[in-house]
């Protein structure tokens, strides 16, 4: 009887232990879904909105440019026929000038555009990624990941952090 009681307890000891060890164990994690918190951010339309207004008047500036080209091709097509051979040379080469202007704006612009993009949504990302953390640190987080990087997940177990990320994210506007 002894034996058998300190059997039972043994098993009781272990089972608990178990327990505590499997609990001390337990590692919390959420998912977000950024793609989905980035095009939803406030800051997004505010940087799409900036930069169009940046530089609306250098693209304005290109596509009369265009518009300038397309309107001498079509005037060309249409007037070959008639034309001497040094007005078509002429009209060649006015055509060559305005795609060589075009070629030497549009590059440097669309660089430009670029570069101000990449500035504008790293500042962006950097943000989202404070308020990823914040959140984690709020919801007692051991482990955050990307949505788009799991391939299943139990809803049950791994809490879906995306609304409160982009309410953080809205809020830090």
């Amino acid at each position: 009887m002894n034996k058998m009681i300190k059997t039972t307890a043994m098993t009781l000891l272990a089972t608990f232990l178990m327990g505590a060890s499997a609990s001390s164990f337990a590692h919390k994690v959420a998912i977000v879904n950024v793609q989905q918190v980035f095009s939803g951010a406030p800051q997004a339309a505010t940087i799409k909105a900036t930069l169009e207004s940046e530089f609306r008047e250098r693209r304005q500036e290109l596509e009369k440019l265009q518009g300038d080209i397309r309107f001498e091709l079509e005037k060309y097509q249409r007037e070959n026929a008639t034309m001497s051979k040094a007005q078509k040379e002429a009209h060649q080469k006015k055509i060559q000038e305005l795609q060589k202007a075009l070629q030497e704006k549009g590059q440097p612009l669309q660089q430009e555009m670029q570069m101000r993009q990449a500035q504008e949504t790293k500042k962006l990302e950097s943000i989202i990624f404070q308020a990823i953390e914040a959140e984690a640190k709020a919801g007692k987080y051991d482990e955050v990941k990307p949505a788009a990087a799991s391939l299943y997940v139990n809803e049950k177990k791994v809490d879906n952090i995306t609304d409160k990320v982009a309410e953080r994210v809205a809020k830090a506007n």
